[in-house]
Parts: structure tokens; sequence; C-alpha cells
């Protein structure tokens, strides 16, 4: 009998071997993406789920990098409510992100933006799918699939390679040559990432979480709530860093742990907010690259890459812990991460 979760520790052991694959499918592509964005005014990031949660990180790393104008919306506000959406322009680039290529709003989505004369990209890990027959140029990250539920391989490697077009795009080299080190950093780190989300797992005094990030790092705040919420099922949150202070640090006390993904140009502020928590008795993990004084004196828990890699290019190292992390509480509580309750591979509103 398989041991119960082990499909998805496999992948999220995995995620570096997946990146190394992402990166060089993106730049074997360099001359069609180049291509397909020349004269583009703006870009829509789409997607559902897990896959608007990579839109919200592409699309400020996108118009950082290239300068373009670029934005995320949930798939489906491109079908009900394109107005809101779609610029008046028409040299507009819609990517549509999906692991399995069929999911029914983003397809919808993609369709919608076609009919609007706007072109298209597909990022999918699915070689056969709808959205790589639909879309005019296809992202397809084959070695980052997953036969898990849950996305962990895959959304960082979604992720990776928007990070990867980007820069391909702004002609950026030494961004490039930042994200063909994220691979071996991640090997590097991967056992302290393990070691310590099993170790925060097994604090049974937290039972309650939040997720803070500025910046591209917001998406993937978000991105970690939601692992905790379908693979433990207990409270989680997510916000942009600065509005926590507005109201939701209500229901920070000892039994919450307050995760703070650290950015280079906020780091200041975001040491302040970290003593803010401290001082309502908040447990507090932080995920960085380095962290020094004040910071490090207030986590209860810290994660640091150490890879000397700036925001825009080492997003994807902090996900491992948070993914050990929702696994492990999973199987203490008894749940198997690898059939989360009520949760299906891909949702096709067609066949509800």
């Amino acid at each position: 009998m398989a041991t119960r979760g082990a499909q998805t520790l496999a992948e999220i052991n995995r995620q570096p071997e997946a990146w190394t694959h992402t990166i060089r499918n993106v730049e074997a592509q360099k001359g069609q993406l180049l291509a397909l964005a020349k004269g583009v005014e703006e870009v829509i990031f789409t997607g559902s789920g897990s896959a608007y949660n990579v839109s919200m990180v592409l699309a400020p790393t996108f118009q950082h990098f290239t300068g373009v104008r670029a934005r995320s919306a949930p798939a489906a506000e491109l079908i009900h409510f394109p107005e809101t959406v779609f610029p008046q322009t028409k040299k507009c680039l819609v990517v549509t992100i999906t692991r399995s290529g069929e999911t029914t709003e983003a397809i919808g989505a993609c369709s919608a933006a076609q009919e609007r004369g706007c072109r298209t990209l597909g990022i999918t890990c699915h070689t056969d799918s709808t959205l790589v027959r639909l879309a005019d140029s296809t992202l397809i990250l084959a070695d980052a699939n997953e036969r898990s539920v849950v996305t962990t391989q895959s959304l960082t490697s979604m992720v990776l390679c928007g990070q990867v077009l980007s820069a391909l795009i702004a002609d950026d080299r030494p961004s490039l040559e930042a994200m063909r080190q994220v691979p071996e950093w991640g090997r590097q780190r991967i056992a302290a990432a393990h070691q310590l989300g099993q170790q925060i797992a097994d604090n049974e005094a937290i039972d309650k979480f939040a997720f803070v990030g500025n910046g591209p790092y917001l998406g993937l705040a978000r991105e970690c709530q939601l692992k905790l919420k379908e693979m433990v099922l207990q409270p989680s949150d997510a916000y942009p860093l600065f509005d926590f202070r507005h109201g939701p640090k209500s229901n920070v006390d000892g039994h919450m742990l307050v995760t703070v993904l650290v950015s280079d140009r906020a780091q200041r502020e975001e040491a302040t907010f970290l003593r803010d928590m401290r001082q309502l008795n908040g447990k507090l993990l932080v995920l960085c690259d380095r962290a020094e004084g004040p910071m490090a004196q207030d986590a209860d828990y810290m994660f640091k890459t150490d890879s000397g890699l700036p925001d825009f290019a080492r997003e994807v190292l902090y996900m491992p812990v948070i993914h050990y992390l929702a696994y492990y509480r999973s199987l203490a509580l008894g749940y198997d991460p690898d059939n989360p309750v009520n949760l299906t591979y891909w949702v096709d509103l067609a066949s509800s």
C-alpha cells in the first residue's frame, strides 16, 4: 500500500529539478516569444485558483522588467465582465495560466481575448490540452506536471516561467543569469526548507495562519494561504503586508503564525511590521534572502535562502517551506495530502 501523501511529497521534493527544465523550455522559445510581444501595449495575466495567484506574481514582474503596463484578473472576469478588463487598444497580449490546460474559466478567457483581437499566450503543464490547441502560442512545462491535486512544483515552475519570459522580452541579461541560478539554490536549500516546514507543523499551539507580502510577493502570500486551506483546513489569510495592520491584525495572538515574505526594497518597514506582530504575541515566520538585527531577533522561525538573488528572481525559493508545513500538518490532522477534501485536479464547469 502506498504511503499516505507520498505523491505530493515527491513533487515538493522535486521542485529544483522542475525549475531547471522550465528555464530551458522558456529560453528555447525566445524568438517566438519576442515576436508575440512585439508592439504590445498592455498585458493581462489571468487564471483561476492557484493559476490566478501566479498571475498576481507575474503582472508586477512583467511591468517591472519591460515597462509595459501589466495587470492580473481572474479568468472569469474576462468572460462575464470583459469591459472591466480588456483595454480599448487592440495591442493587448493575454497570458492564460492553467496547469491542466482544461479549466473552464481559463479556456473561456482565452477565447474571449481572441474574439477581441488580442494576442494569446498559454502557460500550462499538459501537452495535449485545449489551451495548447487554442492559444496563439503556448509554453508547455511538461516536466513540472503533477499527479497530485494540490499544486506545488507546477505552481513554482509557472511563476519562474513567467519571470524568465519577462526578462527575455526585456533583454535583461543580468536578471536572466540570476534566474538561471534559482534551481541550484533550490537544491542547496531544499533540505533546510523540509526541516523547518516539518518543525513548524509539529507546533500544535499554532492553529491559524496569516501570510503577508508586497509587490510580487503578494501573489505568493495568497498561494501560501491556499496551500494551508487545501491541505490543512485551518483558518488562513493573506494580505498585502501594510494592509494587515488595518483590521486583520485583530486576529493575531499566540495561536497565529504570521509569515512575512521579505523583499529587498521594503525590508526596513517589514522589520517594523514584525516588531508590531511580536507585541501582539503572534508567532513569526520570516522568509527572506538574508536578515540581520531586529528582524532576526523577532522571528520565531526563519528561512534564509542566502542566495544573493534579487526581488523578481528569488521568489519561488520561499515556497517549499510552506509546502512542507502544509504537508506535515495535513498528515498530523489525519488528512491525506494526495486526496484533499472536496477538490479535483481541475474544474470543469461544463460537467457540473
